[in-house]
């Protein structure tokens, strides 16, 4: 060309509309040999159609300016086209500054530059159309050529009154796009043949491209939540709605869910502040399998924050490892490796009576304990009588869990105000329960569970049914039966405590309105309908939970089974103005404190908290977060619930001195039955042996003090704990220590 513009396209000119003529929203297709489900970064990056009735301004000419294309705004309307602006990428390739391209005299040309510039005009100016064109022109170092996408707009210089018709031209060197294909063209080969799902995604969380081994282990999932973490509605409002006020008559549609997914993006962006910065988390993600189910599997999420080549904007690509196995077997590593040494330290310390009585009440198969010679089996067929229900149905009234109630001569005035000094102590580490049962008419558990959810100003915050909650109370506390230890007024007791360790336990960052909440409905319906049986005699009896259960839990499977069929009722459902999936979050924390109480579950809860917590707040570089994950509150939870279920282990001494001669008497309630029915009878359990009150110190020693002291290692405002269980477990060593 004759001219030191790049020239008109010539010869190797390829012309393809890419969007139809005035706004239409047609895009350009992926080349038919990319696989499915991939896009090609071009393609990703091809300028979107401005519209011919769009004004660009001198501000949208700064951001043309800072990108990393050549770009020019020029004219065909009159004979001779006339050039308005250009950036300084493209007066770079030209050799000129601003001035002098726009003092070029345009009026020569050849007659291939006027037909091209009429078509230019046609296509783009008259019908709307975007071309892509590859035009080409000469420089002192050799010809250049330039793929250029072509687009109608409306150009409003500075000062003038109206837009003017003309187009904008971006192009791309074809050297620059030659390596770009190819550079894409390979990392799409590493994409497709990864074994491993890859993704990238967006800044903001959604999904732009990933490789057949994704869509292979999601399915249509990852298409249709097109998230990072798999994020729904209500934990995307939590980023969404970010600074936003919330209508408080909005709130019950406006739920945000604090999961643990949404706390580990918010994580991530965190971490993911620089180029090159990485993040790594274990979640548990749903996904669609061949059946049509959508299931739940722990992932190992890998990040790392790239930078596009062209935009410059952040894009995150994650690899998704699938460690659902893995994680059950760190668990159970931890609990193997506890047990080990557990079990050395009993047999050294303590005889095999007393060892094997801790092993079993951990939920281990000892066997080496068992003199086969022994041993005694149950009928032929493994079952128990029908209609076996609790030993104190064969035995008789022995020491009923209700004390007398206080003398009919007190006046109504004086007991309320007995039941007011009582409760004014529920808010302390000393409390005695026994108190609180005669002064409440042996209805602890009602006038208690009353009075904390009043404490926390539950009913008010989640809209609960208060009449329906009275009914429901009522009702788990009229099915808790008349055992020496497992009754009401031990359930009365165990909402205590977690109500003081809620509230003083110094778990403050990990729990809120909605964990408190869960945490007393939890210990409220831990032992709900127990029958004074622990779970291995239910297991040899082929009783009916046991079957129910499959043998996993018979006892706290029963208690939230039966304890959900209250909630369930139509009085009785104090929630039911709750959001369901409010109530389902609800109901998975329950589930997952009752299990917990569960003593087969003691040292693999007591290893995660020492692993996932304890070792993570004594390292600076791998604290934990402000808002922390849902499994780490579900965590801490459940050793709440342990803690208080134990509660009477740091009471007064003449309480917990009750509890045990309670507990031992239920445990000998037991044995009866087992002698009756021809089982070998459980270790502790025999009238004509020592019990419990002679095994204390350890118990202590290995069930107590490691989840106490991992706990409050974990929360030092539980510190004063230890010191309270150390007087009750001195008075048992110096028992152990006397003459038999």
């Amino acid at each position: 060309s004759s001219s030191s513009l790049p020239p008109l396209p010539q010869t190797d000119r390829t012309v393809r509309v890419l969007h139809g003529g005035g706004t239409g929203a047609g895009s350009a297709q992926p080349a038919s040999s990319e696989a499915p489900g991939t896009m090609s970064r071009r393609q990703m990056l091809e300028p979107q159609k401005i519209g011919r009735d769009e004004v660009v301004t001198d501000e949208f000419l700064l951001s043309l300016d800072a990108l990393p294309v050549c770009a020019q705004i020029i004219t065909y309307g009159a004979s001779t086209p006339r050039t308005f602006w250009a950036n300084r990428l493209f007066l770079s390739l030209v050799g000129l500054t601003l001035e002098e391209l726009l003092a070029q005299d345009l009026s020569t040309h050849t007659d291939v530059e006027k037909s091209e510039w009429e078509h230019r005009f046609h296509a783009t100016q008259q019908l709307g159309e975007v071309l892509v064109e590859r035009s080409s022109f000469s420089r002192a170092t050799g010809p250049v050529q330039l793929e250029n996408v072509v687009q109608p707009i409306l150009f409003k210089p500075a000062g003038a009154t109206a837009g003017v018709s003309a187009c904008l031209i971006t192009g791309w060197p074809v050297s620059s796009v030659d390596i770009q294909d190819a550079s894409t063209k390979y990392m799409t080969s590493l994409l497709e043949c990864s074994p491993y799902p890859l993704c990238f995604f967006t800044f903001d969380g959604h999904l732009i491209t990933c490789n057949p081994a994704a869509v292979a282990v999601f399915g249509k999932t990852i298409w249709l939540q097109s998230d990072i973490f798999g994020m729904e509605e209500r934990e995307r409002r939590g980023i969404q709605d970010a600074g936003a006020e919330v209508p408080a008559e909005a709130f019950n549609d406006r739920f945000v869910e604090r999961t643990e997914r949404l706390g580990a993006y918010e994580e991530m962006m965190d971490a993911l502040s620089e180029e090159g910065a990485t993040y790594e988390v274990d979640l548990p993600i749903k996904r669609l399998i061949d059946t049509g189910e959508m299931v739940v599997w722990y992932c190992r999420v890998w990040a790392q924050r790239h930078k596009d080549p062209f935009t410059g904007s952040p894009i995150i690509m994650i690899s998704h490892q699938d460690v659902t196995n893995l994680r059950k077997v760190e668990g159970e590593l931890g609990r193997m490796q506890m047990a080990e040494h557990t079990e050395h330290l009993l047999m050294k310390q303590h005889d095999s009576d007393v060892a094997g009585s801790l092993m079993v009440l951990l939920g281990e198969d000892w066997n080496f304990l068992y003199d086969s010679s022994t041993s005694r089996s149950v009928d032929d067929d493994g079952s128990v009588p029908e209609g076996f229900g609790s030993p104190v149905q064969h035995f008789g009234e022995n020491s009923s869990a209700t004390s007398e109630t206080s003398a009919g001569v007190s006046s109504k005035a004086q007991q309320l105000s007995g039941l007011r000094s009582c409760l004014d102590k529920a808010d302390d580490w000393e409390f005695n329960v026994f108190d609180l049962e005669r002064e409440a008419d042996g209805l602890p558990l009602q006038v208690l569970c009353w009075h904390v959810f009043l404490k926390h100003n539950l009913i008010a915050e989640f809209n609960l049914d208060h009449v329906k909650l009275v009914n429901f109370l009522r009702s788990i506390e009229s099915g808790q039966q008349d055992n020496p230890y497992h009754n009401a007024t031990h359930v009365a007791d165990v909402v205590q405590s977690m109500h003081v360790i809620l509230t003083k336990g110094g778990i403050g960052k990990f729990v809120g309105k909605f964990e408190i909440l869960a945490g007393l409905i939890a210990a409220t319906v831990h032992d709900y309908e127990h029958r004074g049986f622990n779970n291995d005699f239910l297991i040899k009896t082929n009783d009916e939970w046991a079957i129910d259960s499959n043998d996993k839990a018979p006892n706290e499977n029963h208690h939230l089974s039966s304890a959900f069929r209250i909630l369930r009722h139509q009085d009785c459902n104090f929630l039911h103005r709750m959001p369901h999936a409010q109530q389902m979050q609800l109901r998975k924390l329950i589930i997952e404190m009752v299990l917990a109480t569960d003593m087969a579950e003691h040292m693999a809860i007591v290893s995660r908290l020492k692993n996932d917590i304890q070792k993570r707040l004594e390292n600076p570089d791998d604290g934990i977060p402000d808002e922390p994950g849902d499994a780490l509150k579900s965590l801490v939870l459940q050793g709440a619930i342990k803690m208080a279920d134990v509660g009477h282990l740091y009471a007064q001494h003449d309480v917990h001195l009750a509890w045990s001669e309670r507990l031992e008497e239920e445990l000998w309630l037991q044995g009866d039955v087992e002698k009756q029915l021809a089982m070998k009878i459980s270790f502790l359990m025999d009238r004509d042996s020592p019990g419990v009150t002679k095994s204390q110190p350890g118990f202590f020693d290995f069930v107590v003090r490691p989840l106490f002291d991992t706990w409050c290692s974990c929360f030092p405002e539980s510190s004063v704990l230890v010191d309270r269980i150390e007087s009750n477990y001195q008075h048992w060593k110096s028992k152990e220590s006397l003459p038999s």
